[in-house]
């Protein structure tokens, strides 16, 4: 993508995202720690207290939480624009699993994973919403940093499990904000 091409899909994706009140990563630096549980949870119970939410799945290689929410609808696609199902009132939900067959491995680079996270959050068309949790995959990589940098986000929940091992994967989630010099908050570590 060349420098103009780069910002026009930065203004699509500020354009689109601006009727959502609150965004909001959910991640961490390790896998298999409760993430996408975390995100489910959460989205159904601000879903539950009346909160209009999205909920988006951009663990491109592990996508979960279409099976925990029990989605069966595919979202609607009109003129390249894709709308979300609503599974729950109040509670849309958006992932990569609704375009790959099940058990289908996906195998992208870096670049490929930010266009379709960049498609997602330009050519998804959420309407007004109070919450959108975005469930990340694990890691720092690619993905992290495109959303951190690029995404008028509000802050995070950091995800871990108790062991030495996820709390060091953790803090360099943690880090990413900080290095990066980025204005969001943490909302805590879970």
């Amino acid at each position: 993508m060349n420098s103009e091409e780069m910002a026009q899909t930065m203004q699509k994706i500020i354009d689109n995202v601006k009727t959502i009140k609150n965004k909001i990563l959910v991640m961490s630096g390790k896998g298999g720690v409760g993430k996408s549980t975390v995100a489910v949870n959460l989205a159904l119970a601000l879903a539950d207290e009346g909160y209009k939410t999205g909920l988006m799945d951009v663990d491109l290689h592990g996508p979960n939480v279409s099976r925990m929410v029990g989605l069966k609808k595919s979202p609607e696609i009109v003129e390249e624009q894709i709308f979300p199902p609503e599974v729950l009132p109040n509670l849309k939900v958006m992932s990569i699993s609704s375009f790959i067959e099940e058990d289908a491995p996906v195998v992208w680079r870096g670049p490929m994973k930010t266009t379709a996270i960049y498609q997602f959050l330009g050519d998804v068309i959420w309407g007004e919403l109070d919450f959108l949790l975005v469930d990340l995959p694990p890691g720092t990589g690619d993905i992290h940093i495109s959303l951190v940098h690029d995404l008028p986000l509000d802050g995070a929940i950091i995800v871990s499990t108790p062991q030495a091992v996820a709390l060091s994967d953790v803090e360099k989630g943690v880090n990413l904000f900080r290095n990066e010099n980025i204005n969001k908050h943490i909302y805590g570590i879970i």
